[in-house]
């Protein structure tokens, strides 16, 4: 067996070896050089090799000017495609120059066209720029505006009237039922609690009555009619749906796809995705990046298509009471979220041969009153007819 170590060593230190090496009567031999030096060396006669590395490294700094990559954080009610849609409209996406890009300009004006935002932070990191915000989560959705516009909303007459001071109103009834709660904070009631109501009638009058000391009228100030109106009314429900419905069955049989994308272009690779007459089709993407948040327009991803097919099936009794029954209790937590007191539930559900039907009534106590036009009174053709 021959005797002898192994070591690792630095260059400078090899030539510090000899001496010692001399004196101890041993060999050094070298059995492999490791190094950027020694790897120079061995491919010093390869030109091309030597020219590619310095392009190579001025191509990476020519890309690292633009933006490669755009993540957005923060965002419920606003999607990624509506944020990226407005991105293009300002002339900033995938490839656009970093110096162009203002962030602190796009951050005022993220703020300034999108009201539901309350805080925009924007900035750029290496060839990425990352924005995150932060929605004001108690505002109306566009939805809920439109449904209290369309309803006629009392709280919103009442804070359209209040921005204008001149303005007076009476509050009408927006539907039938009975007043079970009733707080005037503005304004002559008209009706009281335990009082039956139609829609269109007059429930607190803009106009008050001025009388002298005998309780005669006098003269008449007119306002704004405010006020907390509750009534228990009825809604009407109705809800059907066919029990033969068609489903997607898949049959286990798959094919993928690759692909690269490079500066906005694919190549891919098509392994028969188009062979499937119905088929759901699942993709996973990977950006090339070299850093934390150095990016590149370089991207590689696979295609999943699972096969599927339509076939006509047929709820059980038990399955279709179970949908109907979640679609009633969507719609009752559809009216709590508005406000809505859920009183009495009185929906039947029938599930006949071909559809399963539900119907009936839900009570609710609900909030009512909508701003109308006040008819002013004349005291003095009041005095003639008299």
């Amino acid at each position: 067996m021959q005797k002898g170590y192994e070591a690792n060593i630095y260059l400078k230190d090899f030539f510090a070896l000899k001496p010692l090496a001399a004196k101890c009567r041993t060999r050094i031999r070298v059995c492999r050089k490791c190094g950027l030096p020694f790897f120079l060396h061995r491919h010093r006669k390869r030109k091309v090799f030597a020219v590619c590395i310095p392009a190579c490294g001025v191509f990476i700094f020519f890309l690292s000017c633009f933006i490669w990559n755009i993540s957005i954080e923060g965002n419920l009610s606003i999607s990624r495609p509506v944020m990226m849609e407005y991105l293009m409209e300002q002339d900033i996406g995938y490839g656009t120059p970093k110096r162009t890009v203002d962030c602190k300009q796009l951050a005022a004006d993220l703020r300034s066209d999108f009201p539901n935002l309350i805080w925009v932070s924007v900035k750029l990191s290496g060839t990425e720029l990352s924005i995150s915000v932060k929605e004001n989560t108690d505002a109306l959705s566009e939805t809920d505006k439109i449904a209290d516009a369309e309803t006629g909303s009392a709280a919103g007459q009442r804070m359209s009237a209040a921005q204008n001071s001149s303005a007076t109103s009476d509050l009408v009834a927006e539907e039938d039922g009975v007043i079970v709660k009733m707080i005037t904070r503005e304004g002559t009631p008209l009706v009281q609690e335990g009082d039956s109501i139609t829609a269109g009638d007059v429930l607190v009058s803009g106009e008050l009555a001025i009388t002298d000391d005998s309780g005669s009228i006098v003269s008449y100030r007119y306002c704004t009619a405010d006020a907390d109106i509750y009534i228990k009314t009825t809604l009407q429900y109705h809800d059907s749906f066919p029990l033969v419905h068609d489903t997607a069955e898949y049959t286990g049989k798959k094919r993928y796809g690759f692909y690269i994308k490079l500066f906005g272009r694919y190549f891919g690779v098509n392994l028969g995705l188009d062979a499937f007459e119905t088929a759901d089709i699942i993709g996973k993407e990977r950006q090339l990046c070299l850093l934390k948040d150095f990016y590149l327009p370089a991207a590689a991803g696979i295609l999943q298509a699972n096969e599927y097919r339509i076939t006509a099936r047929a709820y059980e009794k038990e399955e279709a009471e179970a949908i109907a029954g979640a679609n009633l209790q969507k719609f009752l937590a559809e009216n709590e979220e508005k406000g809505v007191q859920i009183f009495e539930n009185n929906v039947r559900i029938d599930v006949s041969a071909t559809a399963c039907q539900a119907d009936g009534t839900v009570t609710v106590v609900k909030k009512t009153g909508r701003a109308a036009h006040t008819e002013k009174t004349d005291l003095r053709q009041e005095g003639t007819d008299e």
